[in-house]
C-alpha cells in the first residue's frame, strides 16, 4: 500500500470518528433534552395543582358574590318597598289633615295659596318631615314637608302648584284616594 492508500486509510478512519462522534453527541443533547422536558412537564404537573387550586378559589369567590349580589338584590327590593311604605303612609296622613282642614271652618281649602298643614306629632311635638333624595339615592339634606301629589309630579311643596287635571273637578267632600288600586 503507497502513501496515498495509507492517506485514504486515515481520513476514512477519522470519517468513521467523526461520524461516531457526532452520532454520541447528538444523542447525549438529544437524552439531555428529553431529561429538561421531563423536568419542565413534571414542573408542569406540580404546578397543574396549583393552578385548580386557583380555580376551585376563584369559583368560590365568584359564588360567594353572586350570593351577596343577591342578598343585596334583596335588600335594595326590601327598601324600596319600605320607602313605597312610607310614602303610602304619608298621603293617607295628608289625606287625614286634608279632611280635618276640610271640616275645620277656620281653614280655607279652596285657597289658590292652600297648602295642608304639616301634622304635629303627638308624642314628640315636631312636624313631620322628609328628606329630599336625588336620582341616585343619595339624600340632599334637604328637609321639606312631603306633598305625595308635588313628589308624584317631581316637584316639591315649595315649586309652584300645578293641578293634576284628573283631579281638577273632583268633589270636596270625598277623600282622594292615593294607595295604588
Amino acid at each position: 500500500m503507497g502513501t496515498v492508500g495509507w492517506i485514504i486509510l486515515i481520513v476514512v478512519i477519522a470519517v468513521i470518528v467523526i461520524g461516531i462522534a457526532v452520532a454520541l453527541m447528538g444523542n447525549k443533547r438529544t437524552a439531555a433534552k428529553r431529561e429538561e422536558a421531563e423536568t419542565l412537564r413534571t414542573e408542569a404537573a406540580e404546578r397543574t395543582d396549583s393552578v385548580e387550586a386557583s380555580r376551585r378559589e376563584a369559583d368560590e369567590q365568584a359564588a360567594r358574590a353572586e350570593v351577596a349580589r343577591a342578598e343585596a338584590a334583596r335588600a335594595e327590593e326590601a327598601a324600596l318597598q319600605a320607602q313605597q311604605g312610607v310614602q303610602v303612609e304619608e298621603a293617607r296622613v295628608e289625606d287625614q289633615v286634608r279632611a280635618a282642614d276640610r271640616v275645620d271652618p277656620d281653614v280655607d281649602t279652596r285657597s289658590d295659596d292652600y297648602r295642608p298643614a304639616a301634622p304635629t306629632s303627638p308624642a314628640t311635638g315636631t312636624t313631620t318631615t322628609a328628606t329630599d333624595t336625588t336620582y341616585d339615592d343619595t339624600v340632599t339634606g334637604e328637609s321639606t314637608t312631603v306633598d305625595p301629589e308635588a313628589s308624584r309630579w317631581g316637584r316639591s311643596t315649595d315649586e309652584t302648584a300645578t293641578v293634576d287635571p284628573a283631579h281638577e273637578h273632583e268633589p270636596e267632600t270625598a277623600p282622594r284616594r292615593t294607595d295604588p288600586a
